[in-house]
């Protein structure tokens, strides 16, 4: 298998298998009792997961190559917003505040994404981790909803939250061009490659 195909698959495999720790991991949050897996669950997290996953796998292959992605996969993680449009959580975002935590998700994947593809100290980057850190941290927190975070399985919650978002923020830095790769040798590498 070529590694053309072999880098997005095997990155589809990932996504899917993320997305779906990602789903286990609302249903300790919320108990099995109060969360329901229906087929939009394949349609509204898994499909999406999958699709980031086949796109950081596409970046992967060509930063292997020594090519880089195009700017638009960067921002694959927007596809896991899409769990807003499910209009029952639509509704309770609109409403109460609820369900906002795709969009959370999102956001700091994206910043994790940035952070970790950039060297230096400029207040873009520092932006961007800050809002990483404080995001990897939240879902740290998050998983007292589940059982304290002194008990085991508060702990183990809070460890699956918090470690599947670092996970999502390492490879959301790779459309990125590697830190110290100026564009210009990004871009003469690409053209030589093509020939």
């Amino acid at each position: 298998m070529s590694p053309g195909l072999a880098y997005p698959l095997l990155g589809g495999l990932g996504g899917l298998a993320w997305a779906s720790a990602l789903r286990g991991w609302m249903v300790e949050l919320a108990g099995p009792t109060e969360s329901e897996v229906t087929w939009l669950t394949f349609l509204l997290v898994l499909l999406p997961g999958t699709l980031v996953g086949v796109a950081f796998g596409r970046a992967a292959h060509l930063r292997a190559a020594g090519r880089q992605a195009h700017r638009a996969i960067a921002l694959a993680p927007l596809l896991l917003a899409s769990a807003i449009l499910d209009p029952q959580i639509f509704r309770a975002l609109i409403t109460t505040g609820e369900g906002g935590g795709a969009l959370f998700v999102v956001a700091t994947v994206l910043a994790g994404g940035h952070a970790l593809s950039h060297r230096g100290w400029s207040p873009t980057r520092v932006a961007t981790a800050t809002l990483a850190a404080f995001g990897v941290g939240a879902m740290f927190a998050v998983g007292a909803l589940a059982a304290p975070l002194t008990s085991p399985r508060g702990l183990w919650v809070a460890l699956l939250g918090s470690s599947l978002i670092a996970l999502a923020c390492l490879a959301a830095s790779l459309p990125y061009p590697r830190p110290g790769q100026s564009t210009n040798s990004t871009t003469k590498q690409a053209v030589q490659g093509l020939r």
